[in-house]
C-alpha cells in the first residue's frame, strides 16, 4: 500500500525534464531578439561566413585613411580641423562623389585658435597674444567652408543606449525636420535615443549632414545589428553608414515605414527604410543585421597622398569617400568576421545597405521556436521510453543535425535566421529523461579554492572558477607576464605625526591597500599582497590576455588616480590632516612562474621571475628620480605609441652590464596628445642626448629649458643639474654612456 501510494516519485525526474523544456521554450520566446544569447549569435556568425552576402564588383565607396605615414609626415593626431578640410577639398577636386568625415566633430578641435586661446591664456594677462590668437582662423569654419563643395556628412560620436532596445531607449522623433527624409502617414516616429558630447559647429552642421559613428556592440563586444536612424534631441539622425549609403544613391530620399502593430510610450515603431526604390526590413528594435559580403574589404589611399593631393587620385572620382583613422591609430571595431577601423566598419555596413543584402529575424520566429522546443522535446520523451538510452541519444543527434540542416537552409535560400539550438537542447534532454532516477550529477565546486582568491583574482577568471572548478584554471604556468609593483609609504615626519594614534596608521594602510587592489582587479590584474604596504599584481594571469602590457599600464594610472582620492579624504579628516601616503610604482614584462603559492587559508597568487625583481627594483627607484610609475625598456616598446613617457636613466647593475634604460610613464593618451607634453618630451630627449654625448654646455642649456615647461617640479632634473655639475668639472671619462652604475 505505502509503495502504491509513492508511487508518484518514480515519475519526478520525468517532471524535472518537462519543467526544463518550458524553462527553454519560455527562454526562447522572451530571449528570442536578445543579443545575450551569444551562443546563437556565435551561430549566426558560422552562417555567414559559409554563406556571405553576394558582393558588386565594384564598391561605390573609398577610404582615404589617416594612417601611421600621414601622421609621421604631417604631425601627431589629433589634426587641426583646417587640414581635414584640406583632404574634404582635394577629394571633392578629385570628383568624389561625396566625402564623409568618420571622425567625430561634436567635440571642440583642440588645436583650434578658439580652444587653444581659452586653454592657454585662461587667468593669463597677455592681451597681445590673445588678440593673435583671435585673429586667426577658425579650423571649424574652414572644415565648414570645405563641405560646401561636395555633398557631406560629419560624424558625431553619440553616447548610445545598450543593445537590447527596451521601450525606454526610444524616443519621439520628428521626421518633418529632416528635408530628404519621410514618414509613412505620420511626421513622429520611435527611434532609438542618442546623446552628443557638445553642439556641433553651425558652420559644420549647416554643410554636412551630422551622423551618427557609435556603432552598439552585442556583451561579447561584437557588432551584429545597426540602427540606421537615432533621434538626437528629437530629430531623426542618420547611422554614418546610411548616409554614405543614400549619397551613394544620388541623394536618395529615405522612408521611415512604421508598424501599426507596435506601438510604444515614444510612438510607433518602425518596421522597414525605403531609399529610392529599394527597401530594407528591419529587426525589432529598428535595427538592421549586418550580413558581410565575402570581400570584407573597402578600397582604400594614405591621407599624406590627398593632404599632398599627389597625382590625380583618380580612385577617388565617383565615389563616396569616408575620412578616418585606421585600426592603429583610431582603434578596432569588432564584426562578425574580424576587426576594422570604424570608417572600414561604417563602409561595410553603407555597402550592405546599398547592396540591399539583409537577412532577417522577424517577431514571430521566437514563438516558432519556442513551440519547436515543446513538440521536439515531446518526441524526444516518447522515443526514449521505448529505445536503450544510447540509441535514444544516437536519435536526438540525428534529428538535431537535421533540425541545423533546416536553419542553414532557411538561411542560405530565405536569409532566414532560424535558431536551432533550443530545439536540439530538447531533444537531447527529453532523450536524457530515460536515464529515470539517476543523478546527472554535477561537478562539486571548489568552494574553499574560491573563497581563498576571491578579492585576489579578477572576475573574468573567479567567475570560470565558479563555473568549471579550479581544475587546469589554477595550474602553475610559465608564461609572458606583465608586473607591477607598488608600494605604500608614509614620509617619517607623518609617521612622528600619528605616534599617538598607531590604530590610525593601520586603517589607513588597509583601507588604501583595499582600493589599489580593488583598482588593480577591476583591471583586469591579479592582487598579491605582500609584506606591508606592498602589493603585486600579475596581468597575463589566470587568464590569457593579449593586451597585458597595456593592461598593466591603465592599471598603473589608475592606482595613481585612487590614491589621489585616498590623499583627499585624509586631508579632510581632522586627525589626519597634513599627512599624505606616497604610492611608487614599477612596471616590467617578462616570462614568470606563475600560480597558487602556499595551501589552504595561507595559499596565495603569486610569481616569481625576472619580471618581478625588476618591478620591485623599478619601484625603489620612483623615490629616488621623482615620477611614481617607473616601466622597464620592454613595457615602453609596447606600448609607448599609446601613453605618455619620459626616459629617465641609463642603467647598469651588479647583474646585467650591459645599459638598461628605464622610463616613466606620465599619462594617458590625451597627456601624450598636449602641446605641454610634446614640448617637455622635446627638450627632455636633448638634454639625454647631449648628456650622453658628454657635452655638458649643451646639456645645462637643454636643462635650463626642460625646466620652463609644465611639469619639470620633479627630482629628476635636480639628479641631472647635479651631475652635470659634477661632470663639468673634471674630463668625460673614456667610453662614456651616460649610463649611471646601481645595484640590484
Amino acid at each position: 500500500m505505502f509503495a502504491q501510494r509513492f508511487r508518484w516519485l518514480s515519475a519526478l525526474p520525468l517532471f524535472a525534464v518537462i519543467l526544463a523544456l518550458a524553462v527553454i521554450s519560455i527562454g526562447a520566446l522572451s530571449g528570442a531578439q536578445s543579443p545575450n544569447a551569444t551562443s546563437r549569435e556565435a551561430l549566426f556568425d558560422y552562417y555567414q561566413r559559409l554563406k556571405p552576402a553576394p558582393s558588386e564588383t565594384a564598391s561605390p565607396f573609398h577610404i582615404i585613411e589617416i594612417d601611421r605615414e600621414s601622421v609621421d609626415a604631417v604631425g601627431p593626431w589629433p589634426w587641426p580641423r583646417s587640414i581635414i578640410a584640406d583632404i574634404v577639398a582635394n577629394a571633392s577636386g578629385a570628383g568624389a562623389k561625396g566625402v564623409i568625415l568618420a571622425e567625430p566633430v561634436d567635440t571642440p578641435d583642440p588645436l583650434s585658435p578658439e580652444v587653444i586661446g581659452e586653454f592657454w591664456l585662461k587667468g593669463a594677462r597677455d592681451e597681445g597674444l590673445a588678440r593673435q590668437l583671435a585673429l586667426l582662423p577658425s579650423t571649424d569654419a574652414a572644415l565648414g567652408r570645405a563641405f560646401q563643395q561636395t555633398k557631406a556628412a560629419a560624424a558625431v560620436a553619440a553616447g548610445v543606449t545598450s543593445q537590447a532596445l527596451g521601450s525606454e531607449d526610444f524616443e519621439r522623433a520628428d521626421a518633418a525636420s529632416v528635408p530628404w527624409l519621410d514618414a509613412d502617414g505620420d511626421d513622429f516616429v520611435a527611434l532609438p535615443r542618442a546623446r552628443i558630447q557638445f553642439p556641433v559647429n553651425n558652420e559644420i552642421a549647416r554643410n554636412a549632414q551630422p551622423a551618427v559613428l557609435s556603432l552598439p556592440v552585442d556583451p561579447d563586444g561584437i557588432v551584429r545589428r545597426v540602427p540606421l536612424f537615432w533621434s538626437i534631441d528629437g530629430a531623426p539622425t542618420p547611422t554614418l553608414a546610411m548616409e554614405a549609403a543614400r549619397i551613394a544613391r544620388d541623394d536618395a530620399r529615405v522612408r521611415l515605414n512604421a508598424d501599426p502593430n507596435v506601438v510604444n510610450a515614444a510612438g510607433r515603431a518602425i518596421r522597414s527604410v525605403t531609399i529610392g526604390e529599394t527597401t530594407l526590413p528591419l529587426s525589432t528594435g529598428a535595427t538592421m543585421r549586418l550580413y558581410p559580403d565575402k570581400r570584407m574589404s573597402v578600397s582604400k589611399t594614405s591621407a599624406i597622398k590627398v593632404v599632398r593631393n599627389e597625382g590625380s587620385n583618380s580612385q577617388l572620382r565617383d565615389k563616396v569617400v569616408l575620412i578616418g583613422l585606421d585600426r592603429d591609430l583610431g582603434g578596432v571595431t569588432r564584426l562578425s568576421r574580424g576587426t576594422f577601423s570604424p570608417a572600414e566598419a561604417h563602409a561595410l555596413v553603407a555597402g550592405q545597405i546599398h547592396n540591399n543584402a539583409v537577412v532577417s529575424r522577424p517577431g514571430w520566429i521566437g514563438g516558432l521556436e519556442a513551440l519547436m522546443v515543446m513538440l521536439l522535446g515531446a518526441a524526444a520523451i516518447m522515443w526514449s521510453q521505448r529505445l536503450e538510452f544510447w540509441k535514444a541519444l544516437g536519435a536526438a543527434a540525428i534529428a538535431s543535425a537535421i533540425l541545423f540542416a533546416i536553419s542553414f537552409s532557411a538561411f542560405s535560400f530565405s536569409d532566414l535566421l532560424l535558431n536551432p539550438l533550443p530545439g536540439a537542447l530538447a531533444l537531447f534532454l527529453g532523450a536524457f529523461s530515460v536515464a529515470g532516477g539517476r543523478s546527472l550529477g554535477v561537478v562539486l565546486r571548489d568552494d574553499t579554492v574560491r573563497g581563498t582568491f576571491q578579492g585576489s583574482l579578477p572576475e573574468p577568471a573567479m567567475k570560470k572558477i565558479r563555473e568549471e572548478g579550479a581544475t587546469n584554471i589554477l595550474d602553475g604556468v610559465n608564461r609572458p607576464v606583465t608586473v607591477l609593483s607598488c608600494e605604500l609609504r608614509l614620509l617619517e615626519d607623518d609617521l612622528q605625526q600619528l605616534s599617538a594614534h598607531p590604530d590610525d596608521v593601520t586603517n589607513m594602510l588597509a583601507t588604501a591597500s583595499n582600493s589599489l587592489r580593488k583598482t588593480i582587479i577591476e583591471t583586469g590584474g591579479a592582487a598579491d599582497q605582500a609584506d606591508g604596504g606592498k602589493i603585486y599584481a600579475y596581468f597575463n594571469a589566470p587568464l590569457e590576455a593579449a593586451d597585458h602590457v597595456d593592461a598593466a599600464c591603465s592599471a598603473a594610472l589608475r592606482l595613481v588616480e585612487s590614491m589621489d582620492k585616498t590623499n583627499a579624504e585624509l586631508e579632510a579628516s581632522t586627525r589626519t590632516r597634513g599627512v599624505q601616503l606616497h604610492l611608487a610604482i614599477g612596471v616590467a614584462t617578462g616570462p614568470c612562474f606563475i600560480g597558487p603559492m602556499g595551501h589552504g587559508r595561507t595559499n596565495r597568487y603569486s610569481a616569481i621571475g625576472p619580471a618581478v625583481e625588476m618591478a620591485s627594483f623599478l619601484r625603489k627607484q620612483a623615490e629616488f628620480y621623482g615620477p611614481a610609475i617607473i616601466c622597464d625598456e620592454a613595457v615602453y616598446r609596447q606600448t609607448h605609441h599609446h601613453f605618455a613617457y619620459l626616459e629617465l636613466d641609463r642603467l647598469k647593475t651588479n647583474k646585467n652590464p650591459a645599459p638598461l634604460s628605464i622610463f616613466a610613464l606620465v599619462g594617458n593618451p590625451f597627456i601624450k596628445s598636449s602641446k605641454s607634453y610634446r614640448s617637455l618630451d622635446e627638450a627632455h630627449r636633448e638634454l639625454l642626448s647631449a648628456y650622453r654625448a658628454g657635452d655638458w654646455a649643451a646639456a645645462r642649456a637643454s636643462l635650463e629649458q626642460v625646466k620652463k615647461s609644465p611639469g619639470a617640479a620633479i627630482a629628476l632634473f635636480d639628479i641631472y643639474e647635479k651631475r652635470i655639475a659634477e661632470m663639468a668639472d673634471k674630463e668625460t671619462p673614456a667610453g662614456w654612456d651616460g649610463a649611471h652604475v646601481v645595484t640590484l
